[in-house]
């Protein structure tokens, strides 16, 4: 996540849904299947995610001196392999997608997975920003960066193995961005490929920092675009009210941006930003080691951090609306 100077934030009351939103919530009272996907969300496979993308390759088992600076080319080219193998394991489509840095030399790269629709080529995208960042952070120096934002890449990558468990009528990609930390350069390139293809995006949920509730209340933003994201924070809301998930979400129009929801935002596409609770809210519980070395797993709550995986997910697989 960029971190802001000043934003004033409004707490939204969420208006009706749009077409799309009613027909994607018709979809949880029709079977179980959105039950079933909620419950398959793990802690560990969480923790595990956490662990491998904190940690520094050689050392000992969920180390906290690794690094995903997306300006060092061997250590977010070791987070993307990662990412690589684990989609390619469950039979994903996946490809590395170019653009370029100015802080590294030759192309950098965003990682995609992606589950065809059945009925439709419209897409719905989760997405998290994979590359972190530390305070002087320098080439092989450690930016562990657990709860920014391995915690939102670890959803997703949870969000693929479940998913491409089923078939959803829309296509569902799964994309984890670098260059986030550089002001969200490689979501800007991807957004722009997506507009100059002409893409139709039903939705973008975007994770980023979903780890850390220091006073245990399970309450979480949603930033959102008036006119163009509300009906995705709506079925988030209904998603935890119909499934009973135990968090308190608050729905919040964001107009001074900071996340790679404003990429989608800047080419027209509904998204929104899930977060922890930040300062720009009624309460502030903000993670005391944004962007330092203490940023890691044992600073997170991850029954939090599942519950909100559980919302987005079960939000997202209505939104692609599954085959019964």
């Amino acid at each position: 996540m960029k971190r802001l100077i000043a934003v004033v934030a409004v707490v939204l009351v969420v208006g009706s849904l749009p077409s799309w939103a009613f027909r994607a919530v018709s979809t949880v009272s029709s079977g179980d299947v959105i039950a079933d996907i909620i419950g398959q969300v793990q802690e560990h496979h969480l923790r595990e995610h956490i662990c491998q993308l904190q940690s520094r390759e050689g050392g000992e088992y969920c180390n906290e001196q690794g690094s995903r600076w997306s300006c060092d080319g061997t250590a977010i080219d070791r987070a993307l392999d990662y990412a690589r193998q684990y989609f390619e394991n469950l039979s994903l489509k996946t490809q590395l997608d170019p653009y370029s840095l100015s802080c590294r030399p030759g192309l950098s790269h965003n990682i995609q997975a992606e589950l065809p629709g059945t009925e439709s080529s419209q897409i719905v995208l989760l997405v998290a920003h994979l590359d972190s960042y530390a305070t002087g952070v320098s080439k092989a120096s450690p930016a562990p960066g657990a709860d920014d934002d391995a915690s939102g890449s670890a959803a997703v990558l949870e969000a693929a193995r479940i998913l491409s468990q089923y078939k959803f009528k829309h296509t569902i990609r799964f994309v984890l961005f670098t260059g986030e930390e550089q002001w969200m350069v490689g979501s800007s390139a991807y957004a722009r490929k997506l507009a100059s293809a002409g893409a139709q995006v039903l939705g973008v949920f975007n994770m980023d920092m979903i780890g850390y509730d220091g006073d245990d209340n399970g309450l979480f933003e949603m930033w959102v675009r008036p006119g163009e994201s509300e009906g995705l924070a709506d079925l988030i809301v209904r998603t935890i009210e119909t499934y009973s998930i135990v968090l308190a979400p608050e729905v919040l129009n964001d107009p001074r941006r900071g996340g790679d929801h404003e990429s989608f935002w800047r080419r027209g596409y509904p998204a929104l930003m899930i977060i922890e609770d930040t300062e720009f809210g009624e309460t502030e519980d903000f993670n005391p080691c944004y962007h330092t070395l203490c940023d890691v797993l044992g600073m997170l709550n991850l029954s939090y951090a599942r519950r909100i995986a559980q919302a987005v997910i079960g939000a997202a697989a209505q939104l692609a609306e599954p085959i019964q």
